[in-house]
């Protein structure tokens, strides 16, 4: 018998996540746990807003009803018996929302939500837009937890009241939760709706989420993420004193150090960002096409994705057109969808696309090295005991001269040269005169939302498992 009271097929578990060692001649560090896959057992439309109150049971009459196209309003959990430990983890990203749930005692994967589309990203969609987006996702994995079992629906909601509030944990990471002032905006908002979760409930950047999903949640780090845009984010714990009172000691005992470099958006550059590479690779198009710069075959390569054919008549004026056709500044996203033109150039040996991706792996490096440096001057990156964890996975990374570099983005594949770039750059100056420590790049086989849900049941498990 499962769980849930008859048996339920356990979420397939994926291959350990590679973790190489910046520095080949010092012992090897176990390769990071194996993170269970999420296999979602339905996706969510983006336009699905809706959610029922009622048991499987409900009668046709009540479905007929949700069915109207009157606004759905936000889910309101009434207060109900909860019986069993569940940690709920949200990603709200910049273009969808996800969320999964997972039991206390292990990594079976429960349920699951995606919301394509809905972005959670307060800054592009609004503040309310966002909130609703976070709630119908958990709404929407509860209901999936509940698909093909015998449980009662109470058996499973959030529960609001101080009696059940250990049993249920919720982590959410968000993109553009920027400070303390945006998180505290949002988790008073969810307590709001779901009060017994006052002393269950996380808050921060999706960062934070993609940092946990490398380490099983163990904050203790760096996350470098590279996609459109392109930040790095670090948490130390010294286990040491604070000046400025017992208040910020306690603070910082339990946020941790924290530092993030980075993530400045395109006006900025954001080297080593997929905006970055394209623009790049345009700049390397407009100059062959001007006859003031080296041949390469980015030069046909843009052409050829924009549609344009190489020596045709007029591909300049083409080139500007499709550059400033939303206006004085290209999309972003636009933009970015050239970066896999660069490295798929700089993989065939193309002079002008490895330089170009040398350029990037230096971009990030230095964000790694930013937040290494600020981290330090805090404290330290300490062990994984001093952030009060000790979980198996954790023990992987105890070794305080021993930093995990989470790798998560289109940009970091496993196998991608701007990934094998950037270890060369890790490697050459781990012992070098900069004094650098020594890095273990990790790349997650799993999304932030796990991530999320790890930090949540360390939330319902304090002193680590």
């Amino acid at each position: 018998m499962g769980i849930f009271g008859k048996k339920k097929p356990p979420a397939a578990a994926p291959p350990p996540p590679a973790a190489t060692r910046a520095n080949p001649k010092s012992p090897r560090v176990d390769d990071a746990h194996p993170s269970p896959r999420a296999t979602p057992k339905g996706e969510r439309d983006a336009s699905d807003g809706s959610r029922s109150d009622s048991s499987s049971a409900s009668s046709s009459s009540d479905s007929e009803a949700e069915e109207t196209d009157a606004p759905a309003s936000l889910p309101t959990y009434e207060g109900t018996p909860c019986t069993m430990r569940l940690a709920i983890g949200v990603d709200g990203g910049g273009t969808g929302t996800t969320c999964v749930v997972i039991g206390d005692d292990d990594d079976e994967h429960l349920g699951r939500c995606e919301l394509r589309d809905r972005s959670a990203n307060a800054n592009s969609v609004g503040f309310e837009s966002a909130l609703r987006a976070v709630l119908d996702a958990i709404d929407g994995a509860l209901d999936d937890a509940l698909s093909g079992t015998r449980w009662k629906k109470e058996d499973v909601t959030l529960g609001v009241d101080d009696a059940t509030a250990g049993r249920r944990a919720l982590a959410v990471v968000c993109a553009g939760i920027d400070g303390d002032g945006d998180a505290t905006r949002l988790r008073n908002a969810l307590v709001a709706r779901v009060p017994g979760l006052a002393r269950r409930l996380v808050v921060d950047n999706d960062a934070a989420g993609a940092l946990a999903s490398g380490t099983e949640g163990a904050m203790r780090g760096i996350a470098l993420v590279a996609g459109t845009g392109t930040v790095a984010f670090g948490v130390g714990f010294s286990g040491g004193t604070d000046d400025d009172g017992d208040q910020s000691t306690e603070r910082r005992k339990r946020r941790g150090v924290r530092a993030r470099a980075g993530g400045w958006g395109p006006a900025f550059e954001d080297r080593g960002s997929g905006h970055h590479l394209g623009t790049r690779a345009l700049n390397a198009a407009a100059r062959v096409e001007d006859g003031r710069g080296p041949p390469t075959r980015l030069h046909g390569d843009v052409l050829r994705k924009l549609k344009l054919a190489p020596g045709a008549p007029n591909v300049a004026d083409a080139l500007r057109r499709w550059a400033y056709s939303s206006g004085p500044a290209p999309e972003w996203s636009k933009v970015a969808d050239l970066a896999p033109l660069v490295t798929a150039a700089a993989a065939e040996g193309d002079a002008v696309a490895v330089g170009i991706v040398n350029d990037a792996a230096e971009g990030l490096w230095e964000q790694i090295f930013a937040v290494y440096m600020a981290i330090k001057r805090g404290g330290g990156f300490g062990s994984a005991a001093d952030a009060g964890d000790s979980s198996k996975a954790s023990r992987q990374y105890s070794d305080a001269d021993i930093v995990p570099i989470v790798l998560c983005g289109g940009l970091l594949k496993r196998d991608g040269v701007l990934t094998k770039k950037l270890g060369e750059s890790l490697m050459a100056r781990e012992s070098g005169r900069t004094g650098m420590f020594s890095g273990l790049l990790v790349h997650p086989e799993v999304g932030p939302e796990w991530g999320a849900a790890w930090m949540a049941r360390k939330l319902m498990d304090p002193f680590g498992r």
